[in-house]
């Protein structure tokens, strides 16, 4: 009996129509072609793609594998982690396992958001690779080359053999906003190649209907399991996609319920597998319910919203949520355009549409809805207001806790629409016109999404400064093989030994010197690391004499306790703005540690930027910052913030909570500067900040002070703003008091 029929969308997605009679051409031509449609120059076009797009968007500093002076957060973490991965002399089971990082317990460098798969592959190279090695550039080339040949493949699989026209429709796959967006952090998430090579295997299955499935499930199964060993959510949606091949072979007949359900179940268990033999399966199960589900989702508005990058028509939508920066999802207007033309070229054109049968629209229905749901999740919203609350208890938002960014869930529907919006044309109007609509919306795509390629190349290109000046930093693998900072990192970041970004600097620091290290930033965590690293380590330093294979950096509350337990005084020292302590050297430092009054004045670095440069200080937003000798209040410099809005920020560490602290600055203007200067205060433990009132700057230096009673954690981050206006903002002698000393 024949399938029924129902109108789904133009003839591409079906795999027939215009473009599979397209393929029929001349001998001639056919000769003539054949090297075009090889396999090799797919391959070697792909490559050359990737590889230029990677430097127009992110440059080639980022590219040069020896350069790591750029990475911050997610990069550098997954940095650290393969560094110390790779200086493990043995692979272990699972195999990113390594004690080098959560010393002593030890910890899958998989959850530290590494490409695993990739990792364990340069691992058996390491020994020729240069020191340090950061892969993270290449990767981008990589996914980029893989992404434009996957859609290559697939837009051939469409519109038959027609190189242009696909390297356009592939170009679009390249310049798509969330994989450009990703280029600026977790880079295993740039591996969108692996959601389009699972859609291309689903009309793959459609174009080789009425052949053995044996090569498809072949392909199949390896791209779930690669997949796997990448990224866990780049994984959840090419199983269901994959899930979605399985059953359309099903209803073409081509496999029985019975062998699709073993080949289901063989997915799955090969899956699992993968998963737990890279390191992603956490053991007792412990850590994957983080919190953030309801909030890393997806806007229903996200397909038209650009955020804050200037699109040609649209402008930034409100979010219900500040972490729906997640599902940024934005088409970009010539997509949209190409949309919208099909549509109207659609509504005239229905006779010459084909039909398309349940058995293959169903399930691919049926994935991108099940995505689109997930991405939403259980609270979904439409712009800054909530819709629907379909879990107000939240029992089936605990059960999907483990995937807590969902907004990133749309990816494959994205890539969908992406294939439905290129390749409809060719089957609406002639192929001329439809090549020169292509061309016209890759033109508005790349302008309309410009300003996202440009932010993202200037923040992998700026440096991020080490605070750990001394050159007794360098030496501290020599005697030492551990570096244990306390409180570590996972245990609270803001709290710890080294503050907020005490995670990068230390790690960096452990790599480099070849140490194991106890703290670390992850993105998930095993609970029994958690308990000693947050618990037992350390009341050990109360009740054990510190280790003399290790060097350790705490806090001063901390290193009382060790003065007053069996390490006995004398072997904590400040150095660089924090406490390191052994028992094997005093580092040719005083015994004698800072007072708190003598710690607060030194607690803010390069407060009068005499050190002759920006750094500890970190520029935020787009505000140019700079030392200058031109003008200043005191000393040979001071800072000069001009250009755009912005500011500059440094954390401010080992402060009392609960105590009120007063931070002044002297503020200055260029001549007919029309800009206005704030001091603000940023306080992680109560999740607030206070703003001074705005200062219009003239030609004379003023005193700009803030007040704040900070919370639960010892620690700030202070801002100095230039705001919009003309003019250059200039900065110095930045202080910081305690406001209410004299009534302790």
């Amino acid at each position: 009996m024949k399938a029924p029929e129902v109108v789904f969308n133009p003839a591409p997605l079906s795999g027939m129509g215009r473009a599979q009679h397209a393929t029929a051409a001349s001998p001639r031509k056919l000769h003539h072609s054949r090297w075009t449609d090889s396999v090799w120059f797919a391959l070697g076009f792909s490559a050359l793609a990737g590889l230029v797009y990677a430097l127009i968007v992110m440059g080639p500093r980022p590219l040069n594998p020896r350069n790591i002076s750029w990475l911050t957060w997610d990069p550098v973490t997954s940095h650290i982690g393969w560094e110390l991965f790779r200086q493990d002399p043995h692979f272990h089971w699972p195999l990113t396992y390594t004690n080098r990082v959560g010393y002593p317990q030890g910890e899958a460098v998989a959850l530290m958001d590494v490409n695993a798969l990739l990792a364990v592959f340069l691992k058996l190279f390491s020994p020729l690779l240069p020191e340090p090695f950061q892969y993270m550039g290449i990767e981008v080339v990589l996914a980029s080359a893989l992404q434009f040949y996957f859609a290559f493949r697939l837009f051939r699989l469409l519109l038959g053999p027609r190189p242009i026209v696909n390297g356009i429709c592939s170009t679009f796959f390249v310049l798509s906003p969330p994989l450009t967006i990703r280029m600026i952090g977790h880079y295993a998430l740039t591996n969108h190649w692996l959601i389009t090579a699972a859609v291309y295997l689903y009309f793959l299955a459609r174009r080789e209907e009425g052949r053995s499935p044996r090569n498809l499930l072949i392909a199949t199964f390896t791209l779930g399991a690669v997949s796997v060993a990448i990224n866990p959510y780049l994984a959840f949606q090419v199983l269901v996609m994959l899930s979605a091949v399985i059953i359309t072979l099903v209803w073409q007949r081509r496999l029985s319920i019975g062998k699709a359900t073993g080949a289901i179940t063989g997915l799955a268990v090969l899956s699992l597998v993968v998963a737990y033999a890279f390191g992603f399966l956490i053991p007792g199960g412990h850590g994957y319910g983080s919190v953030g589900y309801r909030y890393y989702s997806m806007n229903l508005l996200a397909p038209v919203d650009p955020h804050s990058f200037k699109s040609v028509v649209f402008h930034q939508f409100a979010q219900f949520t500040h972490g729906q920066y997640e599902g940024y999802n934005y088409l970009g207007f010539g997509v949209i355009l190409l949309l919208a033309l099909a549509t109207l070229i659609f509504a005239f054109k229905k006779h010459k549409t084909c039909k398309i049968s349940v058995e293959f629209a169903l399930p691919l229905l049926l994935a991108c809805g099940l995505l689109t749901l997930m991405a939403l999740s259980t609270r979904i919203s439409f712009g800054s207001h909530q819709l629907v609350d379909i879990d107000p208890k939240q029992r089936l938002t605990s059960m999907l806790a483990v995937l807590r960014a969902s907004g990133r869930l749309f990816w494959t529907p994205y890539y969908v629409i992406l294939v439905i919006a290129l390749a409809t044309p060719f089957f609406l109007v002639k192929k001329s016109w439809a090549t020169a609509m292509l061309v016209c919306a890759l033109a508005i795509q790349s302008v309309d999404t410009r300003s996202l390629r440009l932010w993202v190349h200037s923040q992998v290109n700026q440096d991020h400064p080490d605070p750990l000046k001394s050159p007794i930093w360098s030496q501290l693998g020599v005697l030492h093989l551990n570096l244990v900072v306390l409180p570590a990192w996972q245990c609270g970041d803001w709290a710890s030994a080294g503050g907020k970004e005490g995670y990068r600097f230390f790690g960096l620091l452990a790599a480099a010197q070849k140490m194991r290290i106890n703290s670390y930033y992850s993105g998930r965590y095993s609970g029994a690391g958690l308990d000693y690293q947050c618990g037992k380590a350390v009341s050990e330093l109360t009740m054990e004499r510190l280790s003399p294979d290790s060097a350790y950096v705490v806090t001063a509350a901390l290193a009382a306790l060790i003065a007053q337990g069996p390490t006995g005084p004398g072997k904590c020292h400040d150095l660089d703005r924090v406490i390191l302590c052994s028992v094997r050297t005093d580092f040719g430092l005083s015994s004698t540690l800072m007072s708190p009054a003598a710690r607060l004045q030194s607690a803010i670095g390069n407060s009068g930027f005499e050190g002759g440069e920006v750094r500890p200080w970190v520029p935020y937003l787009n505000v140019k910052a700079e030392v200058t000798s031109a003008i200043t209040h005191s000393g040979k410099y001071s800072l000069a913030e001009s250009v755009s809005s912005g500011s500059v920020y440094e954390d401010v560490n080992g402060l009392h909570p609960g105590s009120t602290y007063t931070v002044s600055a002297w503020v200055l203007g260029s001549p007919g500067a029309s800009a206005t200067a704030q001091v603000a205060i940023y306080d992680p433990g109560t999740n607030s900040a206070a703003f001074s009132l705005p200062t219009h700057v003239s030609a004379s230096w003023q005193l700009v002070t803030q007040s704040l009673t900070i919370g639960s954690l010892p620690t700030i981050r202070l801002h100095l703003f230039r705001n919009e206006g003309s003019g250059t903002v200039y900065w110095d002698d930045v202080h910081i008091y305690e406001a209410n000393k004299a009534n302790n």
